[in-house]
């Protein structure tokens, strides 16, 4: 009873972030934290042995040098409720605790689904939105269209690592989930999110063939056909809906002036400048969690009142968390990377590698143009990354011959 009472919470909460995320993501998100809580009850007698695992205690670890430049960089306790922003990676722990290294055989299959779900939800919301409105920004009657865009990515992602796992002819399936998920980004007109699908992409083919999942003949190959498929896309029109639209002329424009001209990106300039000025006025502890922006804006050229964030993961946390946020960022993204590699060696650790440096890049790249940490949608799904990382870890260790 006990054991299928821990393997429920965390199937639902694999629910809450897969397939209600790229739809739902504040039903999502509650219920996701929700079940982090009810499974800390269920921790134990297994907690120190996955503690001990690097999804975890990196993440915990980064979070700690947060916590102790929030209160030195802000001289105050009032500093601490910048941690409360990062509240989804302290579920991981009890999350990952309930499978206690026991994860069922048809794990990675049912990942896949409900991501395949969730992604699928969201093109088809935004080709409705699309459709019904004629909107740019599509993706807006759920989320803000930046984050509806980064959730539809990385739920993608997950979909069609589906192809990578599953063994049955089911599995070219679950490359829909990476077309559902250009759909929603492509619509969004997010730019960050079509460049961070390119980058993900060319990672993910990249990581196969370095890792002989696929043969250097067939990534020339696919990499042909992608650009055939592109230029064919563009020649029927892709290049007026405005996600592909914005990304062009930022290309032609910094062929033209080294730079994108228009407002939005002027906007984060000020704010990458400001972000770095203030960094470098308080390196060690930064300005704390509730004055950083108000102060790089002051130290801008051009002042940039009422923004919530800098944009840029990498400005927010230098800006108020200084050397020690920088070090807890890089803690953060390299803590899914670093379970897989101390995963033991077996058939199952490439595939498992791939992902999570698919996704690890993901994330990168789109907390580039604005801040994924922070944001409850999207620091959910940095939980939903680790969790499933950690999932996908315990598979290779049970398949590895002793």
């Amino acid at each position: 009873m006990a054991y299928t009472s821990r393997a429920l919470l965390l199937i639902v909460a694999l629910v809450a972030v897969l397939a209600m995320g790229p739809v739902a993501p504040e039903a999502g998100n509650i219920l996701f934290l929700a079940l982090g809580a009810a499974a800390i009850p269920f921790m134990f007698p297994q907690a120190g042995r996955q503690f001990r695992r690097p999804v975890v205690w990196l993440g915990l670890l980064g979070l700690l040098l947060l916590t102790v430049s929030y209160v030195f960089g802000s001289a105050s306790v009032e500093g601490l409720v910048g941690i409360v922003f990062f509240t989804p990676v302290f579920a991981v722990w009890p999350l990952l605790a309930l499978a206690d290294g026991r994860t069922e055989e048809h794990a990675p299959s049912l990942v896949a689904a409900l991501a395949l779900a969730g992604v699928a939800g969201a093109a088809a919301l935004a080709v409705s939105e699309f459709t019904a409105t004629g909107t740019t920004r599509a993706g807006g009657i759920v989320a803000n269209p930046i984050h509806f865009a980064d959730v539809a990515l990385l739920a993608g992602t997950f979909a069609g690592a589906g192809g990578l796992f599953v063994q049955s002819r089911w599995r070219f399936f679950f490359l829909l989930g990476p077309l559902f998920a250009l759909v929603a980004v492509v619509l969004s007109g997010t730019r960050g999110a079509v460049v961070a699908a390119a980058i993900m992409g060319v990672t993910a083919l990249l990581a196969m063939t370095a890792l002989r999942l696929v043969r250097l003949r067939t990534l020339i190959l696919v990499l042909a056909a992608l650009g055939i498929l592109a230029a064919a896309a563009l020649w029927l029109g892709a290049g007026r809906l405005s996600g592909i639209q914005r990304v062009l002329i930022d290309i032609a424009e910094t062929f033209r002036a080294g730079v994108p001209t228009d407002n939005s990106t002027s906007i984060r300039l000020q704010m990458y400048l400001g972000g770095l000025r203030a960094f470098l006025d308080s390196p060690i502890f930064g300005q704390g969690p509730l004055e950083f922006v108000a102060i790089a804006s002051g130290l801008a050229d051009v002042p940039f009142d009422g923004a919530p964030h800098l944009h840029n993961d990498i400005a927010d946390f230098a800006a108020s968390a200084g050397i020690l946020g920088i070090l807890a960022y890089v803690l953060l993204m390299i803590a899914p990377i670093a379970e897989v590699l101390r995963a033991p060696k077996g058939p199952e650790r490439p595939r498992v590698l791939v992902l999570a440096v698919t996704l690890v890049a993901g994330y990168v790249t789109m907390g580039l143009t604005n801040a994924m940490f922070g944001i409850l949608t999207v620091t959910t799904y940095y939980a939903a990354i680790c969790l499933v990382i950690g999932l996908l870890v315990d598979q290779v260790r049970t398949k590895t011959p002793i």
